[in-house]
């Protein structure tokens, strides 16, 4: 009796599998069936509405996971508008994938002007989208057919805004050789946990008095991005302009600075500005811009200091949320800001192709393949 009852389960667990392996299969053959009905052609700006329906559906799928998405930009008007200005003033090159018809995926990416990396391509938080039945290989595809379109403008060096309440994006473009540069986080101030704060840091706003402190305050943060392991070069005239702006900033009306001392010392700083509504930031929300603390103050709670008081300040103003970004490889930023609440929601990822593809091609006459037989 056991052993035909071991029969019976044996069976019953054969079946169970030939289900699960038909079942996948299916999914397969669906998905092989999907790509070979596809057609991809470039980008035009008679494609915004279909584009901004996409984008629509995309962006509703990251505010099931990020609920203060769900901001007041998340509509066809207002996206329609966007893409239809983003096509109108700027050098915008895409590829777009078509079903029976129907926009199931596209890529645009800006060219852009860089002193530090060239002509290069910006594929901004609103640049790409899926329907959420594709795979993730569809972004793949999009990638390798307007990469070619890049290239052949120039364009060697490709940077992404990847959302992240799923993996979908993400892991097409890891498996691109796609790096992550940038996180982007969100921080609801009412859910600031305040840290334990040291008595000896005292904050201020900054007022114009205050330019020459700002001045010597501004190359904080660029001298910490030139160390390793972030290794940003520190370019002469860049760090000049930085200077004059930073001098600016107590002349603006959108713009909040906050200043940390101890022992009657200037020892670091808080920038917050007002910003535009956007597909990337949630209603009522501002932009902790800039911050630094001085070499020798840090770890003796300074930052914390200026979180505690700045977080305060901001909410009292009225604000819900405080936005900010963060290099990956700057150790002491990716750990602090993560602390202070701050929860990434995009990635800049980026991708260098050798510039020597230009010309090391197979297009190029002087390259001969000699062939045996």
């Amino acid at each position: 009796m056991l052993y035909l009852y071991d029969k019976i389960l044996l069976y019953v667990k054969y079946l169970l599998v030939v289900q699960v392996v038909a079942y996948f299969c299916s999914l397969v053959i669906k998905g092989v069936n999907q790509m070979s009905n596809i057609e991809f052609n470039v980008l035009i700006s008679k494609d915004v509405s279909m584009m901004s329906d996409l984008l629509c559906k995309r962006q509703t799928k990251q505010g099931e996971y990020f609920p203060f998405l769900n901001n007041d930009f998340l509509n066809k008007q207002s996206l329609e508008d966007h893409l239809t200005t983003l096509f109108l003033k700027h050098n915008i090159i895409g590829i777009k994938a078509t079903h029976l018809g129907q926009l199931v995926g596209y890529i645009f990416g800006e060219v852009i002007i860089s002193n530090r990396i060239g002509r290069a391509i910006w594929v901004p938080y609103e640049g790409m989208a899926i329907l959420e039945d594709q795979p993730s290989k569809l972004l793949r595809i999009l990638y390798s057919k307007v990469s070619d379109l890049w290239i052949k403008h120039g364009c060697f060096n490709h940077n992404f805004l990847i959302p992240m309440a799923t993996n979908v994006y993400y892991e097409a473009f890891v498996n691109l050789s796609f790096a992550i540069e940038q996180v982007y986080g969100v921080m609801d101030v009412h859910a600031y946990q305040p840290f334990k704060e040291s008595e000896d840091v005292s904050i201020r706003i900054a007022n114009k008095k205050d330019r020459e402190v700002l001045k010597n305050m501004s190359s904080i943060l660029s001298h910490y991005q030139n160390l390793s392991p972030v290794y940003i070069p520190a370019f002469p005239e860049v760090i000049e302009n930085i200077k004059h702006a930073f001098e600016r900033l107590v002349d603006e009306e959108d713009v909040l600075v906050l200043l940390a001392q101890t022992d009657n010392q200037d020892c670091g700083f808080l920038e917050y500005e007002k910003i535009e509504p956007s597909l990337m930031n949630p209603d009522n929300s501002i932009e902790l811009c800039t911050a630094g603390v001085l070499d020798s103050y840090m770890s003796k709670g300074v930052g914390k200091k200026l979180m505690n008081e700045g977080n305060e300040i901001i909410k009292k103003m009225g604000y819900n949320y405080i936005v900010t970004d963060w290099r990956i490889t700057n150790l002491a930023s990716s750990s602090f800001w993560p602390k202070c609440g701050f929860n990434p929601i995009a990635y800049k990822m980026v991708r260098q192709i050798d510039p020597n593809n230009a010309w090391a091609n197979f297009d190029n006459p002087r390259i001969h393949v000699k062939t045996f037989g």
